[in-house]
């Protein structure tokens, strides 16, 4: 049964809809979720849809929207009957229908009757809510089917908006019927409107991520035995960079969750496989030795040398993401954030500026590294990086890392051979590899993406926290584990896996137990 916060249920909610599946929730009758991520859940609906207008024989056709997603469009005449349709059809199921063309429009129930509540409306949103059992996660209106009501006469059809293909007036000699295979069924559709287009992008995309459990004792005791000999940097030091919380099992999810489209999961680790993890297709483990140039440099406690060598991951993908396992996709996303349809990665650059001066043993390896790079950026191009990037997930290419081996392999070869981050490391993924891809004409500035940097080790971020679940206003966030924390390591915990059990509460596959 479904908590007390999620439900609040009345005895005439009950009297709608008998069934255990179904809360009251923020004034709607909503499915309790535990499983159905946003694109299922918008998938389901849609072929909810399309099965019972099938079934009525009912005329509609699936369109293209511009925004890529497919919607329904019906004649306008046929409207009262549509809703006739649709009422008798989900009298026992949740289905709302907002009216998108008139703000303020409250949701109504297509049970009740009632498509078109004003005279002008013509683009609605179909969909059943759904609520987590906590009601921390719910899914409403934006995850809807986009419905419109045509104007469909003798000689021409006339459409609220323009969608992918089409103006807003088509003469009807060229409304030419045609059908589409999607999601195990034909849909009706007009010809040439599921064609590729030049604006998609069609090529497959992986995501790896580095990972490292630095509570196993094994590890401690490894990097204990192996740092008495080096002298390390500003927070270089600190355990909070290889601390863990299974923030891993959360990053994965959001990919699940926000980003279907991604082909593969590989993990970069020399840590054992996390408890959590089972064997799935979906997700690969690889270890330094499979994917280093130079395994006689093993071990290495560097990730700015594990990054120098995504590149050699075998079965990798030409085009990937890299990211880190407190870096977190914060809502649904689309392969273009990423990439152009030719393949021209996008990476989101900071505010916070690199500063002046040279890399020393005294800074901190990340900001030795940003200087190395724009040293050496600035010897090959004559122009200075002034930035560093954003804390979240990164584009790259194969090809592209693997010219910058050949141009800059002495640093490449030294990097990947220094077991702790030095002063002289160049980090490939922050940002030497964008900034060279920006100027050989292979890489543009992502200005559009929304994130979020929170540093959980500080009070301010504890409340941050509580500010982004409730929103879920950002594309990507990042939840840091400060070097130098306000909070305990207890708080900070408690804090930050509350948070991500409830921003993701769907299991992904590769879960054991899921």
């Amino acid at each position: 049964m479904p908590s007390a916060r999620a439900s609040t249920s009345s005895p005439a909610g009950s009297r709608r809809f008998n069934r255990e599946d179904i809360v009251l929730h923020a004034g709607l009758f909503s499915l309790v979720n535990s499983g159905t991520t946003p694109h299922a859940a918008w998938t389901e609906d849609l072929l909810a849809l399309g099965q019972v207008l099938d079934d009525a024989e009912f005329p509609y056709r699936l369109i293209r929207g511009t925004d890529g997603s497919p919607f329904l469009a019906v004649d306008r005449a046929l409207g009262v009957e549509l809703a006739t349709v649709f009422a008798r059809a989900f009298a026992t199921e949740p289905f709302y229908v907002k009216t998108v063309d008139k703000r303020g429009t409250p949701p109504q129930l297509l049970a009740e009757g009632v498509l078109v509540p004003y005279p002008r409306a013509s683009i609605f949103k179909l969909f059943r809510p759904r609520v987590s059992s906590s009601g921390s996660l719910r899914y409403g209106a934006r995850s809807g089917v986009r419905l419109e009501l045509w104007k469909v006469g003798k000689d021409e059809i006339i459409t609220p908006v323009e969608n992918v293909l089409m103006r807003n007036r088509l003469p009807i000699a060229e409304a030419i019927d045609a059908h589409i295979e999607m999601h195990g069924r034909t849909w009706p559709t007009f010809e040439g409107m599921f064609e590729p287009l030049v604006s998609d992008v069609r090529f497959d995309i992986d995501i790896v991520f580095s990972w490292v459990d630095g509570t196993a004792l094994e590890f401690q005791r490894a990097r204990a035995l192996r740092m008495a000999n080096y002298v390390v940097g500003e927070g270089d030091d600190a355990s909070a960079r290889f601390r863990q919380i299974d923030e891993l099992k959360y990053a994965l999810r959001s990919v699940y969750m926000y980003a279907p489209w991604i082909r593969h999961i590989y993990i970069v680790t020399d840590s054992p496989r996390p408890r959590w993890l089972a064997e799935h297709p979906d997700v690969t483990l690889v270890r330094s030795e499979d994917h280093f140039r130079d395994v006689t440099v093993l071990p290495t406690h560097n990730s700015h040398a594990v990054e120098s060598q995504l590149h050699r991951i075998p079965g990798l993908a030409e085009h990937f993401i890299y990211s880190n396992d407190d870096m977190f996709f914060g809502r649904p996303v689309d392969p273009s954030i990423f990439f152009s349809p030719g393949g021209i990665t996008k990476f989101i650059e900071a505010t916070t500026r690199i500063g002046m001066g040279d890399s020393n043993v005294s800074r901190s390896g990340f900001e030795n590294a940003a200087r190395v790079n724009r040293r050496l950026l600035r010897e090959r191009f004559g122009a200075m990086t002034t930035r560093h990037l954003e804390h979240a997930p990164t584009p790259l290419r194969k090809s592209v890392m693997t010219e910058l081996e050949a141009e800059f392999e002495p640093e490449f070869i030294a990097t990947a051979a220094s077991r702790f981050r030095s002063s002289t490391d160049i980090s490939v993924t922050n940002s030497l590899y964008h900034y060279y891809a920006l100027m050989t004409g292979r890489a543009v500035v992502q200005e559009n993406a929304a994130v979020k940097y929170i540093d959980t080790t500080t009070y301010q971020g504890l409340k941050d926290m509580k500010k982004l679940l409730k929103k879920r206003g950002v594309d990507f966030f990042c939840l840091n584990d400060g070097s130098f924390p306000e909070v305990s390591a207890a708080t900070r915990a408690k804090a930050v896996i509350g948070f991500l059990g409830e921003y993701y509460p769907i299991r992904a596959p590769w879960e054991l137990g899921a």
